[in-house]
């Protein structure tokens, strides 16, 4: 496929509110719109006051919003596939279950083969059997499953996907994008004093990130210091309860769903994930491609990216004080903080955009 100015690629996903998946959608978009492909955004929920569509090089009026308001809305399948037969896309990206299982049927419907469907994380506690179910049965359905880790591959093989179906691609980012000078002014206007040091946390308020985890091990440190936690989600309100119970509200900024992520992975000195499971952690790759310091825990998904002592720092799991010792370690050796840092950039080179696009659009 490298006629790439000849072909349509339309990309879907649920919406463009701030996470990896989403972040994974306009970084493709974005590429594919800088070769010259023409390309087409889909979105199959209401849309969040977050939204992150500001971001995408596309005009509004190649994004099409089709609102589900369940999976059974057959006013909603029948724009879906209205659309799809107007559109006529040579190429179907599509991301998360609610997409993936829209898309594949739609797709089946009218006779689009190029479907390339993505699997972001390892979902072994988060789907429901009825939701396996369908991936089963929907799995023969598109030219791949796109998993973005060996481990994403191995719980889809878990749960009865075939191996032949599946192909591993790993998320990426703009390299460049990230590469940049401390932001003038942002410690300021964040009110961080400037000889603080920072720690910097960046995901959902939710379970699966480990961020109470993270807040109980930073509660353990002395000195000039301060948290960072970007991202919003169900569990903010129980973490700054949890801040204060610890008394390190003071030393604790919840920043909130941000757009400016490459500008405050810029002032920060340590990037943390205590992360209890993950696919492939974009926040990561992206703190590589920062050329920051990296403690991350040992989650499935972070053997593709980190390997302990090399480019980051790998600690057990939920393990408060090992987490709490990596932190304090990393902050007392400056030349371990500059080896790990260069590292991470040299790896995150297998990471750049350009190359996802191409291992996309070869499969």
């Amino acid at each position: 496929m490298s006629d790439i100015d000849n072909k349509k690629i339309l990309i879907v996903i649920n919406n463009l509110g701030v996470g990896g998946a989403e972040r994974v959608v306009v970084n493709d978009l974005n590429e594919l719109f800088r070769q010259g492909a023409c390309v087409r955004l889909l979105t199959l929920k209401k849309e969040w006051s977050h939204s992150i569509f500001p971001d995408c090089a596309i005009e509004k009026k190649y994004w099409q919003v089709i609102n589900f308001g369940s999976l059974l809305n057959i006013v909603s399948w029948t724009k879906v596939i209205i659309y799809i037969w107007k559109e006529k896309p040579n190429v179907v990206f599509t991301h998360l279950w609610f997409s993936n299982t829209i898309m594949r049927i739609v797709c089946k419907l009218l006779g689009i083969k190029r479907v390339l469907s993505f699997e972001q994380n390892v979902y072994d506690t988060i789907k429901t059997k009825k939701m396996y179910l369908m991936d089963r049965l929907l799995q023969g359905w598109c030219r791949k499953i796109v998993a973005v880790s060996s481990a994403v591959r191995n719980s889809l093989i878990r749960h009865g996907i075939k191996e032949k179906n599946i192909v591993v691609i790993n998320n990426a980012v703009d390299i460049d994008k990230y590469n940049k000078k401390p932001a003038p002014f942002l410690k300021e206007k964040l009110g961080i004093p400037k000889d603080v040091f920072i720690f910097l946390a960046v995901g959902r308020l939710v379970p699966q990130k480990g961020m109470d985890v993270l807040l109980k091990s930073f509660a353990q440190l002395r000195g000039n210091l301060i948290l960072l936690i970007a991202g919003r989600g169900s569990e903010e309100k129980k973490l700054k309860q949890l801040a204060a119970d610890l008394n390190i509200e003071g030393k604790t900024l919840f920043l909130g769903a941000r757009n400016d992520i490459p500008d405050i992975l810029s002032v920060c000195d340590i990037f943390v994930l205590a992360s209890r499971y993950e696919g492939l952690p974009l926040a990561v790759v992206e703190a590589m491609a920062a050329a920051k310091p990296i403690i991350i825990t040992d989650f499935e998904g972070g053997k593709d990216i980190i390997v302990s002592g090399e480019n980051g720092l790998v600690v057990e799991m939920e393990n408060i004080e090992a987490l709490a010792r990596a932190m304090a370690g990393l902050m007392s050796d400056k030349d371990l903080r500059i080896k790990l840092s260069q590292n991470a950039y040299k790896k995150v080179q297998d990471f750049s955009i350009q190359s996802h696009i191409n291992q996309l659009l070869e499969v």
